[in-house]
C-alpha cells in the first residue's frame, strides 16, 4: 500500500478541477468537477462523482488509447481525450 503526502477523507468537491494523483481519497463526493488524472497513481475508496468528467493526461492517456483500440471505443466517457488539457506553451523565443 502507497503513502500519500495528501489525504482527503469525507470531503467534498464541487465545481472545480481535482487532480487525483498523488492523493488519496477516502468517502469524498465530487460533484460538477473535472477529474485529472496522469499516472494513475492515486487511492480512491467509496467515492461518489455526481455530473464530473475525466480528463486523461500522460500515460492514462497512453492507457485509454490502447483500451480503445482493443475495444473500438474508449474504456469511459471522458472529457477531451484527444487533446490535451491545457494550451501548449510558447516556444522560447518565439
Amino acid at each position: 500500500m502507497e503513502t500519500y503526502k495528501v489525504r482527503y477523507k469525507n470531503s467534498t468537491f464541487s465545481n472545480e478541477k481535482v487532480e487525483l494523483d498523488g492523493k488519496s481519497f477516502i468517502h469524498c463526493g465530487f460533484e460538477n468537477c473535472i477529474i485529472i488524472l496522469e499516472r494513475g497513481e492515486t487511492e480512491i475508496s467509496g467515492c461518489s462523482f455526481k455530473n464530473c468528467k475525466l480528463m486523461l493526461k500522460g500515460n492514462a492517456y497512453t492507457v485509454g488509447k490502447i483500451i480503445k483500440l482493443f475495444t473500438g471505443k474508449n474504456p469511459l466517457k471522458v472529457l477531451d481525450m484527444e487533446e490535451p488539457p491545457t494550451p501548449p506553451l510558447p516556444l522560447e523565443g518565439g
